[in-house]
């Protein structure tokens, strides 16, 4: 119910859902911009005046029962790394747990991520593969391409 409640509350008071990407939502004023995004029961807030921040802070803390973590450090699997005036994103961590998830931990890194020529069939002759475990294994790396694109196609194509 919160989440229907905050998003009532957010269009009530100015903000314009994204027709692309609804639970994002953003709000322009006097030449400043607030960006929200809704998640569940997680909220990430941004915008080009620190005071229009802070104040947005304020209201949704007496509005609905919420913690303020500070800074975005992490989030959905994608680390955020605070240097000087520059985010930048990583999945690191959600790549090392990857790793461990599917006992993988000792693998060794490749420059290209399949082999030139490969030839995929449907027909493959190769013992029984757990089609669970190589859902989960796909889904995994197919969110990994949030941040690392150079594997989107072997991804796809497995």
């Amino acid at each position: 119910m919160v989440q229907q409640d905050i998003d009532a509350y957010l269009l009530d008071n100015g903000f314009n859902k994204c027709d692309g990407e609804p639970t994002l939502y953003i709000k322009e004023s006097n030449g400043e911009i607030l960006i929200v995004v809704l998640y569940v029961y997680d909220l990430i807030f941004t915008g080009s005046d620190d005071f229009l921040i802070v104040d947005l802070k304020e209201v949704m803390k007496s509005e609905f029962e919420i913690t303020d973590l500070g800074l975005l450090r992490y989030f959905l699997g994608i680390e955020v790394k605070k240097i000087e005036n520059d985010n930048f994103i990583s999945q690191e961590k959600y790549v090392v747990d990857i790793l461990e998830r599917f006992k993988m931990q000792n693998s060794k890194p490749t420059p290209t991520p399949t082999i030139m020529g490969l030839k995929l069939s449907k027909e493959d002759c190769s013992s029984n593969v757990n089609p669970t475990l190589y859902e989960i294994m796909i889904g995994s790396l197919m969110y990994l391409t949030t941040t690392r694109q150079d594997i989107m196609y072997v991804v796809s194509l497995v």
